[in-house]
């Protein structure tokens, strides 16, 4: 699951010196645990300022001025599969990526995200974008590194309803590969071989023209939240520099393919 989840083209920036090992995980801090819901499970966190203990069995370490970090396993037992991605989202965020809830979709090297609250329409938009001869690159894990504006994504299958497929894209039912938990049918997405540049990220339920709190906000809260001081500094380093030099503003249902095509349209 994880090798499914991660596995992805490199893009050949600075990496993150990882190192992995087996042992016995350091006593955790003193005090409640805070509880992150992640791969529909429920993970226990505890965190000091540059480390974190991913439920019982899994301890993460950043050193040597942010250059490198230990993940230290628990030899006895296995890590929950939620301590993992937890973790290798930190690890993103520390090499520089900053995560987004967002559908993306390219052409030629160019990209826009498209996000919103869950059930707005990313699927769908992406769904029809697709029947449309972009590329989506994204569902809804999209990934960008703000210093070069390179942009990926991490999902195998885009997900959609039956309905929604048989009405925007039926030439696209012979490839499905089955249903998720919730009854959506998996199309599989092609896989990232390299990145593309965002240019805009377009955001279900804000105005046309949104204000600087509106794009903010907006920005923030598609990211998700960062847990080690150094990863919560890097990422508001790159969603401020996201901030300035991509074109935010709001979509809906009605206007999207309209709006992805004008901008970046061919």
């Amino acid at each position: 699951m994880l090798h499914s989840r991660w596995e992805t083209a490199e893009f050949g920036l600075p990496a993150l010196e990882v190192r992995v090992s087996t042992g016995s995980v350091p006593s955790r801090p003193q005090g409640e645990p805070q509880g992150i819901t992640l791969a529909n499970d429920r993970l226990s966190v505890w965190r000091s300022s540059e480390a974190l203990w991913l439920g019982e069995h899994l301890h993460l370490q950043l050193g040597d001025g942010e250059k490198r970090a230990q993940l230290t396993v628990d030899e006895s037992e296995t890590a929950a599969e939620a301590a993992w991605l937890l973790a290798f989202v930190e690890l993103q965020r520390l090499s520089g990526w900053v995560p987004l809830h967002a559908a993306t979709v390219a052409r030629q090297g160019r990209a826009i995200a498209i996000t919103g609250v869950s059930g707005a329409g990313k699927s769908t938009a992406a769904l029809r974008l697709a029947s449309e001869g972009w590329i989506v690159l994204a569902e809804d894990q999209s990934w960008v590194h703000p210093a070069t504006g390179q942009v990926t994504g991490l999902d195998r299958f885009l997900r959609t309803y039956p309905d929604s497929l048989d009405r925007f894209a039926p030439h696209l039912r012979s490839q499905v590969k089955g249903q998720d938990a919730y009854g959506k049918l998996l199309v599989p997405l092609p896989p990232c071989g390299e990145a593309a540049q965002l240019s805009a990220l377009l955001v279900f339920g804000l105005p046309e023209c949104p204000d600087t709190a509106q794009r903010v906000r907006a920005v923030w809260e598609c990211s998700g939240v960062p847990l080690l001081d150094s990863s919560r500094r890097i990422s508001a380093e790159g969603l401020s520099r996201l901030i300035r030099e991509l074109i935010i503003q709001g979509t809906d249902r009605d206007t999207i393919l309209a709006e992805v095509e004008e901008m970046l349209g061919t």
